[in-house]
């Protein structure tokens, strides 16, 4: 018998972050075994969604996603790293470590074909972090945020936005 489905932790919305892919530089297979590609991740957007604590308003200003390929071409191993700079002036640094499956749609994205056309939510997971010296931000590097991505490609620019929706785990209190 199953043991019963109580006390696992929820989830709590809290921030969207869009980040524009810039220019990617193929470094190769690694030793290891999977192809490391390097994606520029200058540009972007990030904020908290209405109710969630710290609220944040801001703007990327540095970035860059080391997407390593397994070697079986199934999976992508995500590690991406950024700045953002808010609204009212103060600096945070967050990133990610995830995994994405790698299906025909979002190879055409990466491989940057004329046909690549967006993605839905589903092929991307990853868990996040938050670091900042301002202590109205602090909180954020003690709460354990989870998220899902897709990939949008504009038809007309071809510039590919990579959007995550996070939460915050909230832990389960009881004994049982």
């Amino acid at each position: 018998m199953s043991p019963p489905i109580l006390n696992f932790p929820s989830l709590q919305p809290a921030i969207v972050w869009k980040v524009n892919a810039g220019a990617a530089h193929s470094v190769g297979r690694r030793q290891s075994g999977p192809t490391l590609i390097h994606f520029e991740t200058p540009t972007g957007t990030v904020e908290t969604v209405e109710g969630f604590e710290p609220q944040l308003n801001g703007k990327i200003v540095f970035g860059a996603d080391w997407l390593e390929f397994d070697p079986d071409q199934k999976h992508a191993r995500i590690n991406m790293k950024a700045i953002a700079t808010t609204d009212d002036g103060k600096e945070i640094s967050f990133g990610y470590t995830g995994i994405i499956e790698l299906n025909e749609a979002v190879m055409k994205i990466f491989n940057q074909t004329p046909d690549s056309v967006s993605v839905p939510f589903g092929f991307s997971t990853g868990a996040h972090s938050f670091f900042s010296g301002d202590p109205s931000l602090k909180e954020l590097e003690n709460m354990t945020l989870v998220g899902n991505g897709r990939m949008l490609v504009d038809p007309e620019t071809r510039v590919i936005t990579v959007e995550s929706r996070l939460s915050r785990v909230v832990p389960a209190t009881g004994f049982d």
